[in-house]
């Protein structure tokens, strides 16, 4: 399933950026064979997102392009089609595995649980979807993503219906809450780390977090989990999302006047100066997580690092995710790239480039 090549081509990037109009987010960042399957899945094909994914050299890629994928496709019956013309396609099998997972999560958001005339819906696109996993990792066994996929369905389970969503954490670990960690060990045995992985049991342990509340196990998850990822891990960045969730639920409650001293916080500088010279210094942006370079920016402008979040401006270039700069209390939530522009404007003023150095 996955070849000895497949780093994003970097020809024809000017062409994917200029396609990228202000205020619009490009789910497939800087990677444009995965940009052109996008496309092709929004036109109803499926050989692009087929192609792209023959070419995928490594895991950590093969992970990110089909979560991009699975997300693009979910609106539409393209993975069917696929799935139809080529039962016995394993990459096939996997895209129905993130589709039918996408399907559940969106569901969920829209609280089709609470609605009783969406309820049975709900419930069957979770059985779609479980059965889609397993059938996915019957195919490949070595493949973490059908595992990843399982992982995000716990966030949905808030009857506890599923056993495998409710077990005690790690020995000793008396700050985090039970939860689906025998999915996160499958994962983890796959791809080590696997930065999908465990921002999804993050957010399956904060659907569930009992007298402690989404804020203390999102931090708590975040520390435990930074302290022995590696050195060089995007996980670095696990606190920061913690963070930029505190900010969001202040500004909901109407502490917005105390949003700055979040940022100014010793634990919260800590992280971000972790994030930066432990991750961002290391990382190659243009296969990195583009939302992971903007909640570092974020963090770095909040915190009153300019020069560093200089250096995160550039590269993320024109790919700007509305995560976290939608959760800005200076604008509204549709009008996200204002905030993003404004704190990149505001750090080049402050630390501009020297003459001959590029982004």
């Amino acid at each position: 399933m996955l070849t000895p090549s497949g780093e994003p081509q970097r020809a024809g990037r000017a062409l994917m950026e200029s396609s990228n109009p202000a205020g619009r987010a490009n789910p497939a960042g800087r990677d444009t064979d995965l940009y052109a399957a996008v496309q092709d899945i929004r036109a109803g094909y499926w050989m692009q997102m087929r192609q792209v994914l023959a070419r995928t050299g490594n895991w950590q890629q093969w992970t990110s392009r089909t979560q991009v994928l699975g997300v693009v496709a979910a609106q539409a019956n393209v993975v069917e089609l696929w799935l139809k013309e080529e039962p016995e396609s394993l990459a096939a099998r996997v895209m129905y595995a993130r589709v039918a997972t996408e399907r559940v999560l969106q569901a969920h958001r829209r609280d089709w649980a609470r609605d009783y005339r969406r309820a049975g819906d709900l419930e069957k696109l979770v059985a779609r979807a479980r059965d889609a996993c397993h059938r996915a990792g019957e195919g490949n066994p070595d493949d973490a993503v059908p595992w990843i996929c399982r992982l995000a369905l716990a966030e949905t389970d808030a009857t506890g219906r599923y056993p495998e969503h409710y077990v005690a954490p790690p020995p000793h670990e008396y700050l985090l809450p039970g939860g689906p960690w025998g999915l996160l060990g499958e994962v983890h045995r796959r791809d080590p780390f696997n930065r999908e992985a465990w921002h999804r049991m993050s957010q399956a342990l904060q659907a569930r977090p009992g007298p402690a509340g989404r804020q203390a196990v999102a931090t708590d998850f975040a520390r435990w989990t930074v302290s022995f990822a590696p050195s060089d891990s995007p996980l670095l960045l696990l606190p920061l999302y913690a963070r930029v969730q505190e900010h969001r639920e202040r500004r909901d409650n109407g502490a917005e006047g105390m949003l700055n001293l979040l940022w100014t916080r010793e634990d919260t500088t800590r992280a971000v100066t972790q994030a930066f010279e432990g991750w961002f210094q290391k990382c190659d942006p243009v296969t990195s997580s583009q939302m992971d370079l903007n909640y570092l920016a974020y963090a770095l402008a909040r915190g009153g690092f300019a020069h560093w979040a200089t250096e995160v401006f550039d590269a993320i270039g024109d790919f700007a995710t509305p995560a976290p700069w939608q959760y800005d209390a200076r604008h509204p939530k549709d009008q996200w790239r204002k905030a993003f522009e404004e704190d990149r404007d505001a750090c080049l003023r402050s630390h501009p480039r020297q003459t001959g150095e590029h982004p």
